[in-house]
């Protein structure tokens, strides 16, 4: 609501100011001299103030948003500072949300496996190891009020991730997991996995990214619902706020804080996907 400014005061003489309507509604009040009269007013001015600072910070514009295609046409820039730690697992997740965990557990591996996954281009690959420190969790669109669902379970040290999709009021499911020492200095990921053809994504954040909401996406691109290895390269990774493209650093895999595959290809219905193993990659094998 918008008030008119004051009437200047300039030119009258003390005895004359002796009423003046209350900045809020109400009975008129007194004032004995002009020095009094101002610093009601000033006083007035501050509360009105405060409170619309106040209004203006509880109201944020990203909560509650996701958007499931990314407007290439629309890039915001984003600066990130380095003196912010992570304080959740994603950066979509705004609200409090139930996250659910691998049903049965993985066997922990705590060695990093050197091997070439990839014989044609001989790259280097160190296999992630899994842990009942840092399990698999759903995150789901509830986080925005949808009715997406999604499950994750595991045999034999393979990861399923199944569920259904409804675009309504939302529109995507993921399963996510912390990473606990980076990815060294790789320069892209190997998966493993056997999917229902659908629109997969992998999603990464890193420490600086993380705290600014900011996730990194790359398509998960599959051929066919057989076993497959895919590889999943750094420099395609597509930053992005709440499924909105922004303008921001490149990835550090170095700093690496979550890692995950996400759902939202804009389709309902049910998914499968079946993860075997996860491998960072860079380089030549030497």
């Amino acid at each position: 609501m918008r008030h008119s400014p004051a009437q200047s005061t300039s030119g009258y003489r003390p005895a004359e100011i002796r009423t003046s309507k209350n900045f809020f509604p109400g009975q008129p009040q007194e004032f004995s001299n002009q020095l009094d009269y101002l610093q009601t007013l000033s006083v007035k001015w501050l509360l009105v103030s405060f409170v619309a600072i106040l209004a203006a910070a509880c109201s944020d514009p990203d909560h509650g948003v996701f958007v499931s295609n990314s407007d290439t046409s629309d890039v915001t820039s984003v600066s990130l500072g380095n003196d912010v730690a992570p304080t959740s697992l994603a950066e979509d997740v705004s609200v409090p949300t139930t996250a659910e965990t691998a049903r049965s557990g993985w066997t922990t591996t705590t060695s990093i496996t050197v091997e070439s996954t990839d014989p044609e281009n001989t790259r280097e690959c160190r296999r992630l190891p899994e842990s009942e420190e840092r399990p698999w969790i759903v995150v789901n669109d509830g986080v925005m009020g949808g009715r997406s669902q999604g499950v994750i379970t595991t045999e034999a040290n393979q990861m399923q991730f199944t569920g259904n999709i409804i675009t309504e009021g939302g529109g995507f499911s993921s399963a996510r997991r912390l990473i606990d020492r980076g990815l060294d200095e790789s320069d892209g990921l190997q998966l493993r996995v056997q999917t229902d053809e659908r629109q997969y994504e992998v999603l990464l954040t890193d420490v600086d990214s993380q705290a600014y909401r900011i996730t990194y996406y790359a398509p998960l691109e599959t051929k066919g619902d057989s076993w497959q290895i895919v590889d999943v390269y750094f420099d395609d990774l597509e930053a992005r706020i709440f499924g909105r493209r922004v303008d921001a650093p490149p990835f550090q895999p170095q700093k690496a804080t979550t890692i995950g595959i996400i759902l939202a290809d804009g389709a309902d219905g049910e998914f499968s996907l079946e993860l075997d193993w996860i491998s960072a990659c860079s380089g030549t094998l030497s």
